[in-house]
């Protein structure tokens, strides 16, 4: 790690932290103004770690899927970027509050403990076909992680009207209740491409395929049929119960243990590609 990275990834560290800080402060003590500085601090951290992500790679010249670093800002990055937009839009408070908690983990996860990919690197630069196939899947992720945020919000509700309480600096709970479903369905939608796009590697008859035990492959189908459930049940049948949301919380939940916590396994690509 260079100088320049490291001083760009303390920053966004910094920034997703006390972001993090005055967004709970906010919610916690009703100090207000706390909230928008904390969404301003926010933003300037994942303009940095953007920054610091484009001069890697054009320092670098590598693949920008071959480093759990890079993979790791680019997913909080864009997450950022969409769930930011959607708080305005939706005029869905707090949703900042969970997001930057999860910005300052993930990143400071991907920085203890970072994981190289060599043979991601040769295998993208042969197969360029599959960076698409990181990046839509990457895009489903970002759809599950706002729609567990939402989803969190809409318990967290729930859990107060129960108790005869409303917290007015909560959105609505059809105002949740909508943006979890719309959410889950785009995140669905651009992971159902990926997973898609996956198996067709996976059964190919090119070098470049993971191996017949490969984990992550087959961890992404729980989170699929997690998330296609909920779906089903709440797009189909019109359902609205709170334990729907549960799906969502846990299927996010074991996409990121397979992001994170489990690397692909090539068989013969790794010895062969050049």
């Amino acid at each position: 790690m260079t100088t320049s990275c490291a001083i760009v990834l303390s920053l966004s560290l910094l920034c997703y932290l006390s972001a993090a800080l005055l967004l709970q402060g906010d919610f916690i003590l009703r100090r207000h103004t706390w909230s928008r500085w904390g969404r301003l601090i926010l933003t300037g951290g994942g303009a940095i770690n953007a920054l610091g992500v484009l001069i890697h790679l054009l320092v670098s010249q590598q693949p920008p899927f071959s480093h759990m670093l890079v993979v790791a800002s680019i997913f909080i990055v864009v997450m950022l970027g969409v769930g930011l937009f959607i708080e305005s839009y939706f005029h869905i408070r707090h949703l900042s509050l969970l997001q930057a908690p999860l910005a300052f983990l993930g990143l400071l996860y991907a920085v203890l403990m970072p994981v190289r990919l060599p043979e991601a690197e040769s295998i993208l630069l042969r197969y360029p076909w599959l960076g698409v196939h990181v990046a839509i899947s990457m895009l489903g992720l970002v759809g599950f992680a706002l729609s567990c945020a939402t989803a969190i919000i809409y318990l967290l509700q729930m859990k107060l009207l129960k108790q005869g309480r409303l917290d007015r600096f909560l959105p609505a709970l059809d105002t949740t209740a909508q943006a979890t479903y719309y959410l889950a369905a785009g995140g669905f939608s651009f992971f159902s491409v990926g997973l898609g796009m996956g198996v067709i590697w996976y059964f190919d008859l090119t070098e470049a395929r993971p191996e017949a035990d490969d984990l992550k492959i087959w961890l992404s189908l729980p989170t699929w049929i997690l998330y296609g459930t909920y779906l089903y049940m709440r797009g189909i049948t019109g359902r609205h119960s709170s334990r729907l949301k549960w799906l969502v919380i846990a299927g996010f939940l074991l996409a990121l243990v397979n992001l994170f916590g489990v690397r692909h396994h090539f068989g013969l690509a790794a010895s062969v590609l050049p």
